[in-house]
């Protein structure tokens, strides 16, 4: 096992560190680390999984993670990146998205324990447990005032809004670092957390949070911050079409997962491999090496594509999802071998759920190439008519106005939509 710190440095996983101490400390085990979960959806995204993969690298080695879900913070929600303030969620919404994510996190972290062969310690915290017996006043005293406005508006984004004439900040979102800052302090007295995993873009609060634990508690806290994955497009990775890509099978399937990291390019794939694989450094250098000696295979995309998949939804959603790839990439057999499966093998829906969207009577082109998510909007599935980009059943569409009738059916119940070269979705019908 290499040195945490350079382990987190050969994964792409560290941007900064407030403290090169804080590697010494969890190489000797037995400590606390946290990352924040927001539940402003009720399902995390690809984006998400990143801080696994960069919290991971402390459990390797013996420390416990905890999960804090943000009820509290997102019912005033943040500020940051916006020019105006947003609508608060209910409790109802906020208490529905809780319970999804607290699943998602239990069910990932088994999946990697259990692949791994490691036992995992890790435990899921609500942060309105620190506040909902804390009165206004008190959370005044206690912590409003060891934080100076002085120091708050330094802040680049609240700075922006203070001094803006048309989008100004309510009091409500300018406590918001405060209620932050409050969870790092109650994690460390209560669980002697002395470690949060951010974005590197949240340095600033980070840096600000540990000030407000030495002025509370006279204890020393650490940060580490986490690198925004840019694909080589300059564009965040997690974002596929139009959509962040979701944690979830009912958002999005394990295969649209599974697609969207076959489909990395030579530029990324590396990267992907180090921050997004299991295996150690060594195993991954040696993938990427037979990988190089022949890219046209793809092996490093497929390795990276099972291996995401597997992670995130188990083994069996990764084999299917492989498995319907060798079939949707099977040249002139392809509709051949689709017809067998939906008549013979899985009856259809069964395999391919993980592309399938519903179909109705007399579906136009248009309607079904928005509906599978292949474009976000008519405008771009007309553009891509015109531009001989789109296919039904492996046979080029040219009529913007098409409709999708019964002879256009494989088994009277599917038919398979692609864009370009490797984008499909299969329609079904019930």
């Amino acid at each position: 096992m290499l040195p945490l710190k350079q382990e987190l440095q050969e994964r792409w996983l560290l941007k900064q560190a407030t403290d090169d101490k804080l590697f010494e400390l969890y190489e000797k085990w037995g400590e606390s680390l946290y990352v924040w979960m927001d539940p402003t959806a009720d399902s995390l995204h690809l984006g998400n999984f990143v801080w696994f993969m960069h919290a991971l690298q402390y459990m390797k080695r013996g420390n416990k993670l905890i999960f804090i879900i943000w009820w509290a913070t997102w019912m005033i929600w943040d500020p940051w990146g916006k020019n105006s303030e947003r609508s608060f969620l209910d409790r109802e919404t906020l208490a529905s998205n809780v319970v999804n994510i607290t699943s998602q996190v239990s069910f990932l972290l088994d999946n990697i324990t259990k692949l791994s062969g490691q036992k995992f310690e890790f435990t899921i915290k609500n942060n309105l447990d620190f506040f909902e017996w804390m009165s206004y006043l008190d959370f005044l005293r206690d912590v409003g005032k060891h934080i100076t406005v002085n120091n708050m508006i330094k802040k680049e984004t609240v700075k922006r809004r203070v001094e803006s004439d048309d989008a100004s900040i309510s009091y409500t979102e300018f406590s918001y670092m405060l209620i932050q800052g409050y969870d790092f302090v109650q994690l460390l007295k209560q669980y002697d957390c002395k470690l949060q995993i951010a974005w590197s873009d949240q340095r600033w609060n980070v840096v600000t949070w540990i000030e407000l634990i030495r002025k509370i508690l006279d204890k020393e806290a650490y940060g580490a911050t986490t690198p925004l994955i840019l694909d080589s497009t300059w564009k965040k990775f997690w974002k596929s079409e139009w959509n962040a890509l979701r944690l979830s099978k009912e958002k999005n399937s394990p295969y649209k997962i599974y697609n969207y990291f076959i489909n990395t390019s030579d530029e990324d794939v590396e990267r992907y491999l180090r921050i997004f694989c299991l295996e150690w450094i060594d195993v991954i250098e040696r993938k990427l090496e037979e990988h190089l000696k022949d890219k046209s295979k793809r092996l490093a995309q497929q390795y990276l594509a099972y291996c995401t998949t597997e992670l995130i939804f188990w083994t069996e959603e990764a084999d299917k999802a492989n498995e319907i790839r060798h079939i949707l990439y099977s040249g002139d057999e392809k509709i051949e071998k689709i017809t067998v499966f939906v008549g013979e093998k899985w009856h259809g829906k069964e395999f391919f759920e993980a592309v399938w969207w519903s179909l109705w009577d007399n579906m136009s082109i248009l309607d079904a190439l928005t509906l599978s998510g292949l474009f976000s909007s008519r405008w771009e599935a007309k553009k891509a008519i015109k531009n001989n980009a789109i296919s039904l059943n492996e046979s080029k569409v040219s009529n913007l106005w098409k409709e999708i009738t019964d002879s256009d059916r494989l088994w009277w119940k599917i038919v398979l939509l692609k864009k370009w070269k490797k984008h499909y979705a299969c329609l079904y019908r019930e």
